[in-house]
């Protein structure tokens, strides 16, 4: 595969090299998220949103044509890749439920596996779609002029911090009092660029400040809080399809099913806003 890196590294604290890293990082793991390996579309889709916020954060112009143009580009790459990840972790969270005997179990699970496929399809197929020639060669470009200094990362991290935590204190808010799925998925994104920037500004001063793993623990706790949502939403749908068809059995699977998973969204749910209310002074353990 063609070379991202420019073929001279920019002078300048680091910035050029980390930002050649992030890019390094997504292209080592393109190939094989190409070929349908599970864990390589995983981490595609990790790199590439870790690869957005270096844009953020390190690009000489982060408004400018090319690094938005890269950046909607990673954007769709990210949504491509993710496509069928949630449905990787219902299933998951299916299989660790209790089947018990009813006959329409085994039958949900499968049903939950033919969309897994499906999703797995369409995510190659997007990937496929997507003009990567187009943005290595903005990459390479960005790159080549990047002469980012420590005094405009402080600024920009400063900027990015104010307004990403005003998110989660927005979002936050209502969903104490009555907590809302997509309310608590918006918080979940707020904290997962909070962290990506901290783990920029790690990099970039050769330090570990423990900031990114606070907020890789709250994204974690709130991303186990959309998997069961995403799930619910899904199992609804089976529920649905199976009465329209006249199919008893796999409905009464996808209603018990769609119970439990809700049960368990409203525990974490309240197991995080506890946990977040100690956290603003002090991290979450």
């Amino acid at each position: 595969m063609e070379s991202v890196e420019p073929a001279v590294a920019p002078p300048g604290p680091g910035a050029g090299r980390l930002l050649t890293r992030r890019v390094r990082e997504m292209f080592r793991v393109y190939p094989k998220a190409l070929v349908g390996d599970v864990e390589a579309v995983h981490d595609l889709r990790v790199a590439a949103r870790r690869l957005r916020a270096a844009l953020v954060l390190l690009a000489e112009n982060p408004e400018g044509r090319r690094a938005r143009r890269a950046d909607r580009t990673l954007r769709d790459l990210a949504r491509a890749a993710g496509r069928g990840r949630d449905l990787d972790v219902g299933l998951a969270i299916l299989e660790a439920s209790p089947a018990g005997v009813h006959e329409g179990n085994a039958r949900l699970r499968r049903s939950l596996r033919a969309s897994r496929s499906r999703a797995r399809f369409l995510s190659r197929e997007a990937l496929l779609d997507l003009d990567v020639a187009h943005l290595r060669r903005d990459l390479r470009a960005i790159v080549a002029v990047t002469r980012v200094d420590r005094e405009a990362l402080t600024e920009r991290l400063a900027t990015l911090r104010l307004r990403e935590e005003a998110t989660i204190d927005r979002d936050l808010a209502p969903a104490r009092a009555r907590p809302q799925p997509e309310a608590l998925h918006c918080a979940r994104r707020a904290a997962r660029r909070l962290r990506y920037a901290a783990e920029i500004e790690d990099l970039f001063d050769g330090t570990s400040s423990g900031t990114a793993d606070r907020w890789r623990k709250m994204q974690t706790r709130l991303g186990e809080i959309q998997d069961r949502h995403v799930l619910g939403v899904w199992l609804l749908s089976r529920e649905r399809r199976a009465a329209a068809r006249s199919d008893p059995s796999l409905a009464t699977a996808a209603s018990r099913a769609l119970v439990r998973v809700g049960r368990d969204a409203s525990r974490l749910t309240r197991e995080f806003l506890a946990a977040e209310a100690a956290w603003r002074n002090g991290p979450i353990t």
